[in-house]
């Protein structure tokens, strides 16, 4: 009986709420018991091992270059920047697209949303997808999923692998937070009641080897409390203390890991579906457009141990890579015809401080700019990152309608990082020839390697409220 109650997430989340997550709210400064000291040499020894765990943390909305220790001269991140100075930080990382439900199907499968096809409002990864959980599940991890964001929710086949998948019943806003959402409505609850639910997860089943899932939202929702209203309170100021606030929800679980010995076995991963414009390009928000401030993401690798110094990898990666490399490091097989790649050949080279062998590979983000608007013919483009050329293009697949705000565009992140200055704007302006094959390449890519369509769902009205609560229009 006992252990039947333990099993059951209706109790762990019930203990969360009770527990009202009072090291979040009153603890800034986190110290943590030490790791191991390692090396990257000690990389190839992780795959011996039967006793990690995978903690893969989701932060909704969050563009790399915000965090402090991306280079940004705001303290956001300190939870983040130990976790990247005491580990592996990715310099470059393309998210495969600027809307959520693309770029996640992008990261759990590993392939270009060329191959997946999951790019419209009502499309969802088919269950014949062999997904993430559903490796682990098999090689004997706990599988638990834990999300606040409904474009992942179980109908868009994203549950697959978990043996819970769950959005954490969302508790009473509490007086000291804020909010400052793109949109009049809100997701209701806070990060609060994700890291609580992870914490009393960990409580309850750390002993055994897991994979935890979180999503956290309030960065989406510019949602904080005020302990982390540290910049101000204009648009971007609230975006910022967002930030801060998440990862210091962040903090509370690596104390968690720390406090139960977990923290010396547990692999913890840290990255983001896509991020956030602020005008650059004259748009507010993102799922709207490609360029860099939409598709640039953090991406930090946590081990075991301590790095000292951390690694630094500058080549250009993706999000379709986190898989493949997470299965190389656990000495997991990873589902065969993936397009991701792993980056622990980057990270020893960079260690090194060498150059990895091999030319550098292209990578691609894709949007449908109609995908909600299903009255509409589908309007792809997509964006091609070849070396420093940046080069975004509509898609003219038969029955694709070109939007007409969308044209070529080109951009060389040598001079101009910020892309403004569209060098294809010019008459006959030539082309690098490498982006050409670059988009040969992708527009050639085969079907998937489960064989299948995405498969499609019928939305109820409160279903689409529920997502147009995220800020989104769906019509």
């Amino acid at each position: 009986m006992l252990r039947r109650l333990l099993d059951s997430p209706t109790t762990w989340f019930a203990l969360a709420g009770l527990l009202f997550l009072a090291l979040v709210v009153t603890q800034v400064e986190i110290e943590l018991p030490p790791r191991p000291k390692g090396s990257v040499a000690d990389l190839a020894g992780l795959a011996a091992r039967d006793d990690l765990s995978v903690l893969f943390v989701l932060v909704d909305t969050l563009r790399g270059d915000r965090l402090h220790g991306y280079g940004y001269p705001r303290e956001t991140s300190p939870t983040m920047d130990y976790l990247a100075a005491t580990g592996v930080r990715f310099e470059h990382v393309v998210a495969q697209s600027s809307w959520t439900k693309t770029s996640m199907a992008s990261i759990w499968t590993s392939t270009w949303p060329r191959r997946h096809g999951v790019l419209r409002y009502n499309q969802a990864v088919p269950d014949a997808a062999r997904m993430p959980a559903e490796v682990l599940r098999d090689a004997g991890f706990r599988t638990v999923g834990l999300w606040r964001n409904g474009w992942v929710a179980p109908n868009f086949g994203f549950q697959q692998g978990f043996t819970t998948y769950v959005k954490p019943v969302p508790s009473a806003t509490p007086e000291r937070f804020q909010r400052k959402t793109p949109s009049t409505q809100w997701v209701l609850g806070t990060d609060e009641d994700v890291t609580e639910a992870a914490r009393e997860f960990l409580r309850s089943f750390g002993r055994e080897r897991f994979f935890l899932y979180l999503h956290y939202m309030d960065v989406h929702q510019y949602a904080y409390d005020e302990a982390s209203a540290k910049f101000g309170t204009g648009y971007s100021d609230t975006y910022d203390n967002a930030i801060h606030w998440v990862d210091r929800n962040l903090g509370a679980l690596v104390q968690e890991l720390a406090e139960r010995d977990l923290w010396k076995k547990t692999i913890v991963v840290i990255a983001s579906d896509h991020g956030e414009g602020f005008r650059e390009h004259g748009l507010e928000g993102h799922a709207r457009t490609l360029y860099r401030e939409v598709v640039d993401v953090p991406w930090i690798l946590a081990l075991p141990f301590t790095l000292e110094p951390g690694v630094v990898v500058r080549e250009t990666v993706g999000n379709v890579d986190i898989w493949p490399t997470l299965f190389d490091l656990l000495g997991i097989a990873a589902p065969d015809g993936v397009d991701g790649r792993s980056t622990r050949p980057l990270i020893e080279a960079a260690a090194r401080g060498e150059a990895p062998s091999g030319a550098a590979r292209p990578y691609y983000a894709q949007l449908d700019r109609s995908w909600g608007r299903p009255t509409q013919a589908p309007s792809p483009f997509v964006r091609v990152v070849s070396g420093p050329w940046r080069r975004i293009e509509p898609i003219l697949d038969p029955g694709a309608r070109p939007a007409p705000e969308l044209r070529l565009e080109l951009f060389d992140a040598r001079s101009d990082r910020d892309e403004q200055t569209n060098l294809a704007a010019a008459p006959d302006a030539p082309l690098p020839p490498e982006t050409d094959e670059a988009l040969a390449g992708y527009l050639a890519e085969p079907a998937p390697p489960w064989g299948t369509a995405p498969a499609e769902v019928k939305l109820q009205e409160m279903e689409l409220n529920q997502l147009r609560a995220l800020g989104y229009v769906i019509q």
